[in-house]
């Protein structure tokens, strides 16, 4: 945005003004809405998303991953839900012998999305991103295909299902 002579601000708010879900994070949010959040974790989070609720009527939900880099292959990640009502969030969980990040991000959107679709609450929904997010992790491409029994094997413990 930095390089280009635009308005994130008005181009982006226009765009979440119409969604339903957001996958975003507060830097996201104070992007959109012209606020700072102070502080750091969980806090910060739910303050963004409060105002992300207050500036856009239409959103029910927001997603969000954070990650942090231990080595060039091994990440720890935790994933937020948010909606009006409820927040969810995810312990960190080491991600080891990446492959490849491309398309993890995809990946818990397609969890959450699901989860979602299925009417699951906030914990399931948030459980589901971060282990499709995960599991990609360790696949090359840009896309991978996990089915639920996947997801469940992963934590009950199996790990890597591939």
């Amino acid at each position: 945005w930095a390089a280009w002579d635009g308005n994130p601000r008005a181009i982006l708010g226009e765009i979440i003004a119409c969604a339903d879900i957001l996958i975003g994070n507060h830097r996201d949010i104070a992007l959109v809405t012209g606020k700072t959040f102070p502080g750091s974790g969980e806090a910060r989070r739910r303050a963004a998303a409060e105002a992300a609720f207050a500036a856009f009527p239409r959103l029910t939900m927001i997603a969000s991953t954070a990650r942090r880099v231990i080595e060039a292959d091994r990440h720890a990640i935790s994933a937020r839900v948010d909606t009006r009502d409820d927040a969810a969030q995810t312990e960190e969980l080491e991600v080891s012998r990446i492959v490849d990040r491309i398309g993890t991000g995809d990946a818990f959107t397609a969890g959450v999305l699901h989860s979602w679709l299925g009417g699951q609450s906030a914990a399931a929904v948030v459980r589901c991103g971060l282990a499709l997010c995960a599991l990609k992790h360790g696949v090359a491409g840009d896309a991978a295909a996990f089915s639920p029994a996947d997801i469940a094997a992963f934590w009950d413990g199996a790990g890597d299902v591939r």
